[in-house]
């Protein structure tokens, strides 16, 4: 099981973070095999008991950090930005897919793992917390619905939305609802760890947004489930940014590198969308000369050649 979270650790974005007043992964655990079920928990069964997002202290300081981050040239929406060769888009893969952004036990190792990815179609279901507006709702599930079908062109692998048996879920929650969303979790994935669950349901007011990826109890079958938080507390753009990043990175794009640019798996969350940059680490990653349980130096040996070919392919 593997957490991923967006939170900033260094650099500006981190110094934003720290000089804002206060009114507010992917995480290797033990590899159980994990059963998941389709939840069949309403979203009025998610504790109702914050303000609604526009109203909380914690929406007014998000507002203020994406104003800032704005005003200092931050979260870029330009998808195209800057040229690319196979030595860098190699050596960012690796850094990226073949690492996981936290060791065990959360310790922020950035350990050297095997290859992630899907082999089953993506399947992705939306739940909302009853704190969040019916617009927002439909808001939220179109842009998720772009985020699908941008990942799946950037695949080649099948991505959607779906109102049946879900196996990679998105929850948009208030903080509050996220604070009691334990039982939910368990229903979505019984016998979920208690350190991924508390990771859920502690997630601190830096920590923008989560995504726990469960293997399947084969290695070489992949992922199995996913489950991503989406703050409901978030102004537009840091939401399109936990939305893009989050179910980039639960396709097994687990890591972030400082070095990745111009990049989404950045912590100084200069970019707030995917790039072609990770787009095409998304290519390669299921690209077919590759498969999940791969060692990271049997995907070294031919990593650089297969850059130079999703490049020529554009």
């Amino acid at each position: 099981m593997k957490l991923t979270c967006n939170t900033p650790r260094k650099g500006a974005l981190a110094h934003i973070v720290a000089t804002l007043t206060a009114i507010a992964v992917v995480v290797a655990l033990p590899a159980a095999a994990q059963t998941v079920t389709r939840s069949t928990t309403s979203a009025a069964d998610l504790a109702a008991t914050a303000q609604g997002p526009d109203r909380s202290q914690l929406g007014v300081y998000y507002r203020q950090l994406e104003q800032r981050l704005v005003s200092q040239g931050n979260l870029r929406q330009d998808r195209n930005a800057g040229a690319l060769d196979a030595a860098t888009l190699a050596r960012n893969f690796m850094a990226i897919a073949m690492r996981t952004e936290y060791g065990s036990g959360m310790s922020g190792s950035g350990s050297a793992a095997p290859l992630r990815r899907w082999e089953q179609p993506i399947r992705i279901g939306v739940r909302f917390g009853a704190s969040v507006p019916a617009a927002q709702q439909r808001s939220d599930q179109a842009a998720l619905t772009r985020v699908a079908q941008r990942l799946q062109r950037a695949s080649g692998h099948p991505v959607g939305l779906t109102n049946g048996a879900a196996n990679f879920h998105v929850l948009v929650l208030s903080d509050a609802e996220r604070a009691n969303a334990g039982p939910v979790l368990q229903q979505m994935v019984p016998g979920l760890s208690r350190n991924a669950t508390r990771a859920v349901t502690r997630m601190g007011r830096n920590t923008f947004c989560m995504v726990i990826a469960i293997p399947a109890a084969d290695p070489n079958q992949g992922i199995a489930r996913a489950i991503a938080i989406v703050r409901a507390e978030h102004p537009p753009l840091m939401r399109q940014s936990c939305m893009e990043e989050e179910l980039a990175q639960g396709m097994g794009l687990s890591n972030d590198s400082p070095a990745a640019r111009p990049s989404i798996f950045n912590d100084d969350e200069e970019f707030g969308v995917l790039t072609r940059h990770d787009e095409l680490l998304l290519r390669m990653l299921y690209d077919d000369s590759l498969r999940p349980g791969m060692s990271p130096g049997s995907v070294n040996q031919h990593i650089g050649q297969l850059a130079q070919a999703v490049l020529a392919r554009g």
